[in-house]
């Protein structure tokens, strides 16, 4: 989840919403449909109800009913109509209207109290019914008699029109639904916008190709954006200072060096201490510069670092007829670093494999899993397995090793390790000793 982008998250979030919202929308909709025709149903029946208790009369004995011919509902005229009809007294079936004439079954009901109506919505024979039924009392010459009015209603055209109306809805919420989700989707990407806008310009910065962060962004990013570019002016004044610092640190150390190395009668002994003393400032200062390059700076291609490189080799070991082939997977890969840096360490690996190298040294470039990887390969004598791990122990100079790949290592491995790069020893498959220089791509 915490891997999980805020575009990515914001839709979840959002389709989870529907995916509630409408289903709970749908269950209450057909819910309240439902009892809306219900309601509708059961004034309908109390009509036709009181109908039957307007045209219903009672003989003189209290035994039989007297109703007319024809009803004023077709309905319970017709046989099967879905209509039906039945009055009833003391259990005894007084009268049922035409519309039950194929019946070979008779309901069996239960009698409201006097002045009380039953509405079941479910009433159960071969087909499912609404039922109504009220009870009322007429006199007869001796007595009240109650009397009992039922009336059935088939429920297939209720049925049939909550399904119609099920389907409807169901299929108008799963329009809105995709509707929304548009919507949805429109807005989540013009509100996310800026954020993309801003992330493209700090990839911009940290590629180089854009020294301040200058498009305008809503209030609540305005202040990211400041801080960004606060951070990009404060590190850039700081390398200013470094490098400032650095130079002036090797001015003032050289100048005393050089009224030594001068002095006439300066010992002999002293002459190579105080040239030693020279190359390891030189050397401690290039340690101290490299990697001071921000990843905010423009990369530098490696193709034409190699190139002039090769035609070099080429003049230095002419004797030698050295074939020098490179691979580099994309012409535009880059170093984040000073190009002084990269032409110091690739020359010197370089030279050492030509140093060591028969007749051919190869150079590779790639990208592996955001890192920048060089492999500087010949078909020299190459180093032991057993001497590879001490070559790379930290505090061992690898300019200890003069079998033709030692010399001026200890410069490479100083750089590579200010850059936060690795340095690794193969065996190639050229037949010789494989260096594997890894660096972060940025």
């Amino acid at each position: 989840m915490h891997n999980l982008s805020l575009r990515l998250r914001s839709f979840a979030a959002a389709l989870l919403a529907l995916l509630i919202f409408i289903p709970l929308t749908a269950v209450t909709l057909e819910q309240a449909f439902n009892s809306s025709l219900s309601q509708s149903m059961l004034q309908q029946l109390r009509v036709q109800s009181l109908t039957l208790i307007s045209e219903f009369e009672l003989d003189n004995g209290g035994k039989h009913a007297v109703m007319p011919e024809q009803l004023y509902n077709d309905q319970f005229n017709i046989p099967g109509s879905g209509l039906y009809a039945f009055i009833q007294s003391d259990e005894a079936m007084l009268w049922q209207s035409l519309s039950t004439l194929n019946w070979q079954h008779q309901p069996t009901f239960m009698k409201p109290d006097i002045g009380s109506e039953a509405f079941i919505e479910d009433f159960e024979m071969q087909n499912n019914y609404f039922l109504y039924a009220y009870t009322a009392e007429f006199e007869t010459d001796t007595e009240y008699q109650p009397v009992s009015f039922y009336i059935l209603q088939d429920k297939h055209v209720f049925n049939a029109e909550k399904s119609k109306f099920a389907n409807t809805l169901w299929n108008w919420l799963g329009l809105i639904a995709l509707l929304l989700l548009i919507l949805l989707l429109v807005s989540l990407n013009a509100a996310l916008l800026p954020i993309s806008r801003l992330n493209k310009q700090i990839r911009l910065a940290e590629s180089g190709h854009l020294k301040r962060i200058d498009q305008r962004y809503p209030p609540e990013l305005e202040k990211l954006k400041n801080s960004i570019n606060h951070l990009l002016d404060t590190e850039q004044q700081q390398r200013s200072r470094y490098k400032n610092s650095l130079s002036d640190l090797a001015h003032s150390l050289k100048t005393p060096l050089a009224v030594l190395s001068g002095t006439a009668d300066l010992p002999e002994q002293a002459k190579e201490p105080i040239n030693q003393i020279d190359l390891q400032i030189q050397r401690q200062l290039k340690r101290a510069v490299a990697g001071t390059t921000s990843t905010f700076e423009q990369a530098i291609l490696i193709k034409p670092v190699v190139d002039k490189l090769f035609n070099a080799m080429d003049k230095v070991y002419a004797d030698k007829h050295l074939t020098l082939t490179h691979n580099i997977e994309n012409q535009k890969l880059g170093f984040h670093g000073d190009k002084t840096d990269l032409m110091e360490i690739l020359g010197n690996v370089l030279d050492n494999a030509c140093k060591a190298a028969v007749s051919q040294v190869k150079l590779s470039v790639l990208m592996n899993q955001n890192k920048l990887l060089i492999h500087i390969e010949d078909d020299g004598p190459g180093i032991p397995q057993d001497k590879r791990e001490h070559l790379l122990e930290r505090g061992t100079r690898l300019d200890s090793y003069k079998e033709g790949q030692g010399i001026g290592m200890a410069v490479v491995a100083d750089l590579v390790s200010a850059y936060l790069g690795q340095l690794e020893i193969e065996e190639s498959n050229l037949g010789g000793a494989k260096l594997i220089l890894v660096f972060p791509s940025s």
